[in-house]
């Protein structure tokens, strides 16, 4: 059977296994290699996606694996008959909360009072217990680690997934945006190099967290990491990487028919509006759904075309859109006059947050900054969602550098390797559509938003 993996970095492929040897050439971050021969810490690779280049040597320490059949270091529990799994012990769970637990004979509390109920006795005890001998068959291991916690005063902001992340031999992420790899901890000015945007780095699972010049502090993770021709095992700063989940190959960005299996479409997220007006808009054969006669909230006849905002604040509290726009102009906002009797006028965030307000609904606005996936599929997560600023094509697509500014809102995110998919409600076609999550953050480029 075939063998697969995907480079760290933009890496240099060599003729023979050896670092001297002639570069034939040089494949891309994230590149898909099927494994022709093993030599060690030399693998013979050839690149599926892309054509016409030659075979060649990389170093082991360039790639990354699928995700092996490893067990977890803790068992995972098994609920609704099996068609659901949790892990026994959440990654992102506190240490000092362990701990309190660790000596009792409670319940993991944790774990929700409905799941737990799920694991009847004899279970519930056979998973408590499992849990703790993970800890008594490595107690040497776990004390000298706890203790590295509370030398480094870390009690209060350390968690389980590092201990974990150590005892499984790492963990992969990915850089959320460029920065160095330092040879110390610290801001200090000697660095190895540099990882470049979405590049995917080894985390060890050390942890330490260092003073930087305002006086504040910034934790950092111990990494290896492979570029060019070059390891490195050094520092990075934990706030700028997230998990790298490999791409199995039905849901892989780089495949464009994969966007079919990203979200199921015929389940909504949101009640989107369904006004008569929006349907005689698409019969009159108006490209944009958005574009409809507001005659039955203005009192006269007036076709807006610039209604993306208030569709994605209709979408958000589950009402059509003339009776937000009634509400609205009753409301007595200072702008709504001038923007519903101007068919060219958008919206503002202050705007949109006006309307939100009628339904007792508040944003937060944010500036555009490199998030991961999974920071936003964390907040959707939290019960938000996400109205973005983006840019489209006069037919509605969503794409980079187009000049027409658009608001869509953010309804779900899967995180598929250092990318992934979004799914958003775009009121030009007034749907849910999907797309690769990074094609989509280039066309939001250095816009605004809000989470509501």
């Amino acid at each position: 059977m075939a063998e697969y993996a995907r480079l760290r970095a933009d890496i240099n492929i060599r003729r023979t296994a050896s670092p001297q040897a002639e570069i034939v050439e040089r494949f891309p971050t994230n590149c898909l290699v099927e494994i022709l021969e093993d030599q060690g810490d030399w693998l013979k690779v050839k690149a599926l996606r892309i054509k016409k280049t030659p075979t060649g040597f990389i170093p082991r320490l360039g790639l990354v694996f699928p995700d092996g059949a490893q067990p977890p270091v803790f068992p995972a529990i098994s609920l609704d008959g099996g068609a659901r799994s949790i892990p026994s012990v959440p990654a992102d769970l506190p240490l000092k909360d362990f701990l309190a637990w660790l000596d009792t004979d409670d319940a993991p509390p944790w774990i929700t009072p409905n799941d737990w109920a799920q694991l009847p006795v004899p279970a519930n005890e056979d998973a408590r217990l499992a849990i703790k001998a993970v800890i008594q068959n490595n107690m040497a291991e776990w004390q000298a680690w706890v203790a590295s916690i509370e030398a480094a005063n870390r009690q209060d902001e350390a968690v389980m997934g590092e201990w974990m992340t150590l005892k499984s031999g790492g963990r992969e992420l990915f850089t959320v945006k460029p920065h160095y790899i330092y040879k110390d901890p610290r801001i200090n000015g000697h660095y190895w190099g540099t990882a470049l945007k979405g590049q995917i780095l080894h985390w060890t699972g050390r942890v330490v967290k260092s003073d930087i010049p305002d006086g504040a502090q910034r934790t950092y993770y111990e990494v290896n990491f492979y570029r060019l021709d070059r390891a490195m095992t050094g520092w990075f700063r934990s706030d700028i990487m997230a998990d790298y989940v490999y791409p199995e190959l039905d849901k892989d960005p780089e495949i464009e028919a994969n966007k079919a299996n990203a979200f199921d479409l015929t389940q909504p997220v949101l009640r989107i509006p369904q006004d008569p007006e929006i349907a005689a808009a698409k019969a009159a054969g108006y490209t944009g759904a958005q574009y409809i006669d507001i005659r039955n909230a203005l009192g006269k006849a007036l076709r807006h075309f610039c209604l993306c905002g208030e569709f994605c604040v209709s979408a958000i509290v589950g009402l059509d859109i003339i009776p937000v726009l009634s509400n609205w102009l009753q409301s007595g906002y200072w702008r709504v006059h001038e923007i519903l009797n101007n068919p060219k006028e958008g919206t503002g965030l202050g705007d949109l947050q006006s309307i939100l307000q009628l339904y007792n609904c508040f944003g937060v606005i944010y500036n555009s900054a490199p998030v991961s996936p999974q920071f936003i599929k964390n907040r959707l997560l939290s019960g938000q969602f996400a109205i973005s600023g983006c840019s489209i094509t006069s037919g509605g697509k969503v794409k980079e550098g187009e000049g027409i500014r658009h608001w869509v809102v953010v309804e779900d995110v899967l995180p598929v390797g250092n990318s992934g998919w979004v799914r958003l409600y775009n009121p030009f076609h007034n749907r849910s559509e999907v797309y690769e999550y990074e094609y989509f953050m280039r066309s939001a480029g250095t816009g605004i938003g809000m989470w509501v």
